[in-house]
């Protein structure tokens, strides 16, 4: 019992050290504005408008600004996985996720089709009121994500700012919570220098962009469907050309595809959906920022996605916000204001081009991550079962099998980091980019595991598992104390698209990391007892571990997991204790779990007291706490937790099933070959037991639920395997190079 907490003790201390270093943990660490008078700002979103829109000549206004003024790919994502132009205009006016009538026909059914913006019924001081009103804010009741709509408009009122809505869009942006907009003008061509002067705040509606052909459509109905959006497009660009003309001195011009697609036609019950599928949007910032600087040529972010050239849609209510000088901007909404980060290409065609390189790296993950995570689990049951079988059925092929299961696994399990490490390659630009990609994948997973396979420590049945799981841990966690890059976009990173994270580590590597570090730890422990240290030493080296894994899990500055301290501290206090030789009692196990969600608290209290757009997950979760709305938080994510149980059937009866078998083994182990395993790595049970401690905590705190378990089940099983393929391999004779236990053996390391 003292072990573990003291271990929670220290892990406590050291993240309040990191906390009190880090960046922008005071307020006046903020940057400084520059003086003079505040800059007005004139937002034109365009449903539907992606950077394949953007050329030189269907737009040559907006693609000559992408070359000379800040860009970015834009994240349009709300509620629903497509958005619709009024979810998008929702959205603008919330700061949070918003979503249109799901089933705005009564018919029991999703809708397939996107609504127009309804029009805006005059008044007669000059304003307007949007039509159903309440009926969108009761829809968002339905929803978790605690939107307001009419967030934008009642806070630009109550600071005393006047704003401008133009078109049927602008003003559900602009609307305030009751649903009324103070100055509304239906057409964008009345845009002129005199209108936009009259308040620092102007939205306006440029239209939407025509949708595809239908799926199944031949070629011709392809191209008269391309036809029309590219003779609509060069009218918007007419637009966005009148508005640079009118734009008055200091006032900023942000333009913005707002959703995936404009309105569609209601499809017959059989006719396919045409409504766009989900992808990048654009986003472009021309003229000064809301601190007086100029944009030019850089990139655009965002303190929600802290990744150059990527923004969100719900960073748009606190960008203008900010533009209207309020002190607060963030207030309410889940987005930060645009902002900078570094200089992209010089020429429009190349960043242009990255631009859509960045998009076909989102759709290769949107339609091949999943599958591939299936594929993966089954073809693991597939090799490893029909190797069972072989083994029972034919003894005398027992040597080719198992050697064939030791490299198979390792191979298995060096994949994800060679996943990874796939991104410091620009496989996104070239012309068959999957094939790239995969190639550059396959060959790295031969690199490394072969790496695992062949040094000094494959003379321990858990040498090349330590070794591939401790490449796999740092890497990763280089990776995400730098900036995420190798993340961004890989196959079990981060999507932009799907937009469930930015930064840090994400549930699906959070799995991947945790059992890589669990295995490292659990290997050099083995290998330090083997060569003759003490328990205590050995124990040392995995609270060591633990600590550094804890930290990049957990820290704000590197990880910025909420839920993964809830689930990494039990996990090693597990391991911890195993390798310290001490009995694990549900005591015990119930102390590092409390212990773990008072580090979670104090790491959330410490990020919370920075300025709220520079607050990491950990301090919105506070601010949630303090403002009574964490309840909604938890229960989200309990939700959505449960809610994989349901929609991954096969995950939710395997999982538990794998568990139970796992820990049934484990405790009984009846096979000859696992007891052979365990003699030559005794500390293999604690690994297993502390990385379905990990699992389990994962789907309690997480929002992909049974999706951990299942992806840290996958991830590794087959280190286990490997051992205790090369266990038995060594006790029948095996290749066997010299004494593989013992200190003799330990020390010819």
């Amino acid at each position: 019992m003292r072990i573990s907490y003291r271990f929670v003790t220290v892990l406590a201390a050291l993240f309040t050290f990191l906390m009190l270093l880090a960046p922008g943990a005071t307020a006046s660490e903020e940057p400084e504005q520059n003086e003079g008078e505040q800059p007005s700002v004139v937002f034109a979103g365009v449903a539907g408008l992606a950077w394949e829109d953007v050329t030189e000549e269907d737009m040559p206004t907006l693609y000559e600004l992408a070359g000379t003024d800040a860009a970015a790919s834009l994240t349009a994502r709300t509620i629903r996985s497509r958005t619709c132009a009024v979810d998008g205009w929702l959205t603008v006016g919330s700061g949070r996720r918003a979503t249109d009538l799901i089933d705005s026909d009564g018919d029991g059914g999703a809708d397939r089709y996107c609504r127009p913006s309804p029009s805006p019924v005059h008044d007669d001081q000059g304003g307007a009121s949007v039509p159903g009103w309440e009926q969108y804010v009761e829809e968002q009741e339905d929803h978790a994500y605690s939107a307001t709509p009419g967030l934008l408009g009642a806070q630009l009122n109550e600071h005393g700012m006047c704003a401008t809505a133009v078109g049927p869009g602008a003003a559900l942006a602009l609307a305030d919570e009751s649903g009324e907009v103070g100055s509304f003008h239906p057409n964008a061509a009345e845009a002129d220098r005199d209108l936009i002067s009259e308040c620092p705040v102007t939205v306006v509606d440029l239209g939407a962009l025509p949708p595809p052909a239908p799926a199944g459509s031949d070629e011709t109905a392809r191209q008269a469907a391309l036809d029309q959006r590219r003779q609509v497009a060069r009218g918007i660009d007419d637009l966005i050309e009148r508005l640079l003309e009118e734009l008055p001195e200091e006032t900023a011009l942000l333009v913005a595809g707002i959703s995936d697609s404009g309105p569609t036609a209601i499809p017959l019950h059989n006719d396919p959906s045409r409504v766009a599928s989900s992808a990048l949007r654009v986003a472009v910032a021309h003229g000064p920022a809301a601190d007086g600087t100029e944009y030019g040529h850089r990139w655009l972010t965002s303190g929600s996605t802290q990744w150059s050239g990527i923004v969100q849609l719900t960073d748009v209510a606190s960008t203008l916000l900010d533009y209207a000088g309020l002190e607060e901007p963030t207030e309410g909404s889940v987005g930060r204001p645009w902002s900078t980060a570094g200089e992209h290409p010089a020429s429009a065609a190349d960043t242009v081009d990255e631009l859509l390189s960045i998009n076909t790296a989102a759709q290769i993950y949107r339609t091949q991550s999943a599958p591939f995570f299936q594929i993966l689990g089954a073809a693991q049951l597939v090799f490893f079962g029909g190797a069972l079988l072989m083994l029972r059925r034919r003894p005398a092929a027992r040597a080719p099998v198992l050697k064939a299961v030791h490299f198979g696994a390792i191979a298995v399990a060096s994949f994800p980091v060679a996943s990874f490490l796939a991104n410091a390659f620009p496989w996104a630009r070239f012309d068959r980019p999957a094939v790239a990609l995969w190639s550059i994948i396959t060959v790295l997973t031969v690199t490394i595991a072969t790496f695992a396979l062949t040094g000094p420590w494959r003379r321990h049945a858990y040498g090349p598992a330590g070794v591939a799981g401790g490449i796999t841990a740092a890497v990763m966690a280089f990776d995400v104390s730098t900036g995420s890059n190798l993340q961004q976009l890989s196959l079990l990173g981060l999507s932009p698209v799907v937009a469930g994270r930015f930064y840090g580590l994400g549930n699906i590597p959070f799995a991947i990391f945790i059992v890589a570090c669990l295995v490292a730890a659990g290997a050099l422990a083995q290998w330090l007892i083997g060569r003759g240290s003490s328990r205590r030493v050995a124990g040392a080296s995995t609270v060591v571990i633990g600590l550094a894994a804890t930290v990049v899990v957990g820290s704000p500055q590197a990880g910025a997991d909420v839920g993964g301290i809830l689930a990494a501290i039990p996990a090693f206090t597990v391991l911890a204790i195993g390798v310290f030789g001490v009995r694990l009692t549900i005591t015990k196990l119930v102390g590092s779990s409390v212990a773990a969600l008072g580090v979670f608290l104090a790491v959330a209290w410490l990020d919370w007291q920075r300025p709220p757009g520079s607050r990491s997950h950990f301090g919105s979760f506070f601010e949630d706490l303090v403002s009574g709305e964490a309840w909604t938080v938890v229960w989200r994510k309990f939700d959505a937790s449960l809610g994989t149980l349901e929609r991954l059937p096969y995950y939710a009866w395997t999982v538990p099933f794998a568990y139970a078998l796992i820990l049934w083994v484990t405790t009984r182990p009846a096979s000859e070959g696992l007891r052979e395993t365990i003699r030559q790595w005794p500390t293999m049970t604690y690994v297993a037991w502390s990385a379905l401690m990990a699992g389990a905590a994962g789907f309690a705190a997480n929002d992909s639920g049974i999706i951990i378990p299942a992806l840290l089940l996958t991830a590794g099983i087959p280190l286990i395997v490997s051992a205790i393929a090369a266990a038995n391999r060594d006790r029948d004779g095996i290749e066997r190079p010299e004494e593989l236990t013992g200190v003799s053996g330990a020390r010819a390391l």
